[in-house]
């Protein structure tokens, strides 16, 4: 008992009109994130929310948007003033301070003092340098020159949340690995230390 060729075509269409609207949904469904404040995770319904159900931080920067001209600008925009840098030297100061010495493949390194911890000789982090606009806890910030701790800062130690990117705590640094160079741009999302 087998199925005439006419009706086998028509099953397939049914199924492949079947199958559109799903397919449809899944497209427009927002993508989940996680607050990185209070780790909350928003999937589903929950994923088209602008603040966090939990704490209600607002929702971290969105990474650019795909293959157009506008993302990679918007992209561009957003990052405008971050730059991957590697420390260089890092002095322990008082309390929980430290001064790093940063390349940021700008010529002359960067002196950026930072409470963020882990500080060592050799890390890829993103730095934040003077004139770029940061958001800390919902404010928009424009960073400056200024003297934290008795010494020179011309930077700040990104975290994650800064850089709009899902995981990674508030207050320490965004970590990247050696694939990234000085002077580039930071990704638009936290990369595998691993290399993969």
């Amino acid at each position: 008992a087998t199925m005439p060729r006419k009706d086998k075509k028509a099953a397939k269409k049914a199924a492949a009109a079947a199958a559109e609207p799903a397919a449809e949904a899944a497209a427009a469904a927002p993508e989940a994130w996680t607050c990185p404040e209070c780790m909350y995770e928003h999937e589903g319904e929950e994923a088209a929310e602008e603040k966090c159900l939990a704490c209600e931080a607002p929702r971290p920067a969105r990474p650019g948007g795909g293959d157009d001209d506008e993302g990679e600008e918007d992209e561009q925009q957003r990052f405008k003033g971050f730059k991957v840098g590697q420390i260089e030297a890092v002095e322990e100061l008082a309390g929980k301070l430290s001064a790093i010495t940063v390349d940021v493949g700008a010529g002359e390194p960067l002196n950026v003092v930072t409470s963020a911890p882990y500080m060592a000789e050799g890390q890829r982090v993103c730095i934040a340098t003077v004139g770029a606009t940061i958001t800390q806890k919902g404010d928009e910030v424009v960073v400056k020159k200024t003297t934290v701790g008795g010494r020179k800062s011309e930077g700040i130690v990104c975290d994650s949340p800064m850089l709009g990117w899902v995981g990674g705590a508030a207050g320490n640094a965004a970590f990247l690995p050696e694939s990234f160079k000085p002077g580039d741009a930071p990704p638009s999302r936290r990369p595998r230390m691993d290399g993969k």
